[in-house]
């Protein structure tokens, strides 16, 4: 082979060299979008699912019980007497009285987890069986959602 034949095929293949790492570089450019897209939508899915899991749930009545509330911290407080009060001493009428101020918790007596013991006083005061150890701390955060007015003195 001579000199001149030598250098023919060292032109003829470095075209075909360049092709082979062109299409290498194209190759890895492909995996790296890939791994990128995947990387992106791993933590959308991350970011979706933190946003389901920490958002606070809202209750069907819960949530209805606390618009009501934020309605009624706007209206004046209304007085009841412990007649009135009285009358609402049914499942789907249910008040109770917690040192002198007056809550309807019908939305909540579905979900109450001690069950139909929250109508053992319904219509009448409730404050001894209310701070019982039974209850947690939350509870009584959770009652003012449900407060209505004040009983008449």
């Amino acid at each position: 082979m001579s000199r001149n034949s030598a250098q023919y095929v060292c032109i003829n293949a470095y075209p075909f060299l360049v092709f082979a790492v062109s299409d290498w570089i194209k190759r890895q450019s492909f995996r790296i979008c890939i791994m990128v897209l995947l990387v992106g939508l791993t933590l959308l899915l991350g970011l979706f699912l933190a946003v389901l899991l920490f958002n606070p749930r809202h209750r069907k009545s819960g949530h209805k019980a606390k618009a009501q509330a934020s309605l009624n911290v706007d209206k004046a407080s209304k007085s009841y007497s412990k007649t009135e009060v009285s009358l609402h001493n049914k499942r789907t009428d249910c008040w109770i009285i917690i040192k002198n101020k007056v809550y309807d918790v019908t939305s909540y007596v579905e979900e109450h987890p001690g069950g139909d013991s929250i109508l053992a006083h319904a219509g009448d005061d409730s404050t001894e069986g209310f701070f019982g150890p039974q209850h947690a701390t939350r509870v009584f955060d959770m009652i003012e959602d449900f407060y209505i007015g004040d009983l008449e003195q």
